[in-house]
């Protein structure tokens, strides 16, 4: 089949740049400023990889697991880039701008997460399954069209939130956001389906909602204008995906360790119990390994654990830094041992639990969730950040039950509740506590306000017929991306003040 790398490296944007810009990678390394210089970019810094509010600074947040994914990603690019152009398949050129396209990727994987994680995406996801249409104006009616919207937060996770952030969120200059292009922007899409529509069994990039509804037409757009086929995934979004499997599974034994939930000696026996040795998986890295260059991986696939195990040096020197390396030299062989599939958006990953280093990350997965997530630290952060997010949810659920003419003045003309008859007789009849609406909607940040304005104005012309259903879908989302946009301490903070407990000082 044919490759065309240096097509699919498009530096396209949505908007033309207004600056001029000398060549390809120039315009990769704008994007990769667009993002460090972003807010939501250093609001990771408060928002946990694990464990939220964390006074110790050697744990990771988010930002700096971002920045460790990215450095391996770095790693992984040069390689595959190096070699891809060795086969003639990518020119001398690009091969750094295939390198900052991944790097671009890396940084941006986790900026759509909420504050508390995983934790956070299922407050909204459970929010929007048993509350939201109790939310609903009261001359309101549900449909199927709304049905299908509501997918978006139904389905809520990180990822077409972080994807929503970067091409609607930020309006300070137009209705672009950060106007990124649209390599980067496919190499963020992880999942290749829109929420709404039905995961395929057994496909690992269909199985989650990689971009919401009200993506969709852009995704289409960007896709047709690469010649790519929807629901398959962009080549580079692999690289991606792998450096950031090696970081989460490194990195959240390691900080285990720093606070002292677990030791060295306590994670490998528990990975050796886990770890089937007797697997085709097993034996074929085994059969890789070198006893002196790989000894503790050796022994372990051997093993024979307990001859090394009163020896180990540290976890960064003796495991992290070992089976980082031989992770990503297993990823860069994948890459190009299934390179058709990975070529046409269709293979599941590069380190999947049938490959040798894929195994050996699965079971520090399961590792990790035995020793760490289940830990007692970690679960009273996770059942505190649930009740933060529900209980914030619901208390803006006052501003979706306004009714539109309402909530349009609120935003647009506040003068006019006061002063229109009309307004006053429907805030008085429907018992409207429109004081503390106002105080609600006082603390949304412009720039979202002006996200829903843009995209009802881009919506509402095709969709007139659909107009209460639109509207309110997108105030759903005004108030997603508010929340969303919080840090750790900020929505404890926001939720002990709506909840009287304790006063916010600005």
């Amino acid at each position: 089949m044919q490759y065309d790398y240096n097509q699919l490296l498009t530096t396209a944007r949505k908007r033309l740049s207004t600056i001029n810009r000398s060549n390809a990678s120039e315009q990769f390394y704008s994007d990769r400023s667009r993002v460090i210089y972003n807010s939501s970019f250093r609001r990771l810094q408060q928002k946990a990889q694990v464990f939220s509010l964390e006074p110790n600074a050697s744990v990771r947040t988010r930002l700096t697991h971002s920045l460790e994914v990215s450095d391996l990603g770095r790693t992984l690019a040069n390689k595959i880039a190096q070699e891809l152009c060795s086969k003639g398949l990518l020119s001398a050129e690009n091969i750094s701008s295939f390198i900052a396209v991944v790097e671009n990727a890396c940084l941006l994987h986790d900026i759509g997460n909420p504050p508390f994680g995983h934790f956070g995406e299922s407050a909204i996801r459970d929010w929007a399954q048993k509350r939201a249409l109790n939310a609903l104006p009261t001359d309101m009616c549900k449909s199927d069209t709304l049905k299908k919207l509501l997918s978006d937060f139904e389905e809520f996770d990180g990822n077409p939130q972080g994807f929503r952030i970067v091409t609607k969120l930020y309006t300070d200059y137009d209705q672009y956001s950060l106007n990124l292009t649209y390599a980067t922007l496919l190499s963020i899409l992880k999942y290749s389906r829109a929420a709404g529509e039905e995961p395929v069994k057994g496909k690992a990039i269909l199985k989650k909602a990689g971009y919401f509804q009200s993506e969709l037409p852009l995704v289409k757009e960007i896709y047709q204008s690469v010649g790519l086929e929807l629901h398959h995934r962009y080549p580079l979004t692999y690289i991606m995906e792998a450096a950031d499997d090696i970081a989460y599974c490194m990195s959240d034994i390691s900080d285990g360790i720093e606070k002292g939930i677990l030791t060295e000696e306590k994670f490998l026996k528990e990975f050796q119990k886990h770890l089937d040795i007797t697997s085709v998986a097993s034996k074929s890295l085994h059969k890789k390994l070198s006893p002196t260059n790989d000894c503790l991986l050796f022994s372990i696939t051997e093993g024979t654990l307990d001859q090394h195990i009163d020896n180990l040096n540290g976890f960064n020197r003796d495991i992290s830094v070992p089976w980082s390396r031989a992770a990503v030299q297993e990823a860069v062989e994948n890459y190009f041992s299934q390179h058709d599939m990975v070529y046409n958006g269709v293979a599941d990953s590069l380190l999947s639990e049938d490959s040798g280093m894929g195994m050996i990350l699965e079971t520090m997965k399961t590792v990790s969730s035995k020793l760490l997530y289940n830990s007692s630290e970690a679960e009273n952060i996770e059942l505190t950040g649930y009740a933060v997010i529900s209980g914030i949810l619901e208390k803006y659920e006052l501003l979706l039950k306004l009714p539109f003419d309402v909530f349009e003045a609120l935003i647009d003309d506040p003068s006019q509740l006061k002063n229109n008859d009309c307004l006053k007789e429907k805030i008085k009849s429907q018992k409207i506590n429109i004081d503390m609406a106002r105080r609600l909607y006082h603390r949304i940040g412009d720039r979202y306000v002006n996200a829903y304005r843009n995209e009802l104005k881009a919506l509402i012309t095709e969709n007139a017929s659909h107009f209460e259903e639109i509207e309110w879908w997108l105030r759903v989302h005004l108030l997603i991306d508010h929340i969303d946009g919080m840090t750790d301490e900020y929505a404890l903070q926001t939720y002990q003040m709506l909840t009287g407990i304790q006063l916010m000082r600005s």
